[in-house]
This record gives structure tokens, sequence and C-alpha cells, in this order.
């Protein structure tokens, strides 16, 4: 699972914005590793190929989480504006989480 490698990147990501500092990050990921998290394995790579082929992205790994809310009948948030738009466009059910 990547999870950890995408907190990791999230937390790095707010670091470099100047949106956390430093000596926040042990904290963070502290409280983000005690959020009950359910995972959920990828049962359809033909789909997330498909899907990454009709985002025109060259990695799967948004279409693996596009996949994955279809899978569960859900939305799916995002940091990622260029992801929200492309999915947007599509008509996929993905919403940009505001952070302004």
């Amino acid at each position: 699972m990547l999870l950890r490698f995408e907190v990791a990147s999230a937390l790095a990501q707010a670091v470099s914005a100047g949106q956390l500092a430093t000596a926040a990050v042990a904290d963070a990921s502290q409280r983000i590793g005690s959020v009950p998290i359910a995972l959920h394995q990828l049962n359809d790579t033909p789909a997330v190929v498909a899907m990454a082929q009709r985002l025109e992205r060259r990695i799967a790994y948004d279409a693996a989480y596009v996949v994955l809310a279809e899978e569960l009948d859900a939305q799916l948030w995002t940091l990622d504006g260029r992801l929200a738009r492309n999915a947007a466009a599509r008509g996929l059910p993905v919403q940009l989480i505001q952070t302004d």
C-alpha cells in the first residue's frame, strides 16, 4: 500500500509550501496515522489503465483512486487541481478541496 508514502509526500509538500512547520510533521503524521482508514486492494488493473488513458495521464495512481471511488459509489476528494479539472471535464465524481 502506498498510504504512508502519500502521507509523507503531502506533508513534504505542506512544509515546502510554508503551510506546515517542520517541527509539526511528527505530530501531524501521528494524528493522520490515528485516523481509522479502510484500505482496499486494486481489483481491476485493466479498468485503472483505461481510466489513466481517459484522464490523459501516463501514471496510474490518480486513475486508481478514481476507479476505487467508482467501485465504492463514492466521491473522490482531492487537493490535486489538475486531477479535479480533468475528471470534471469527463463527468467523473472528483471534488477539489479548497484550501483558501
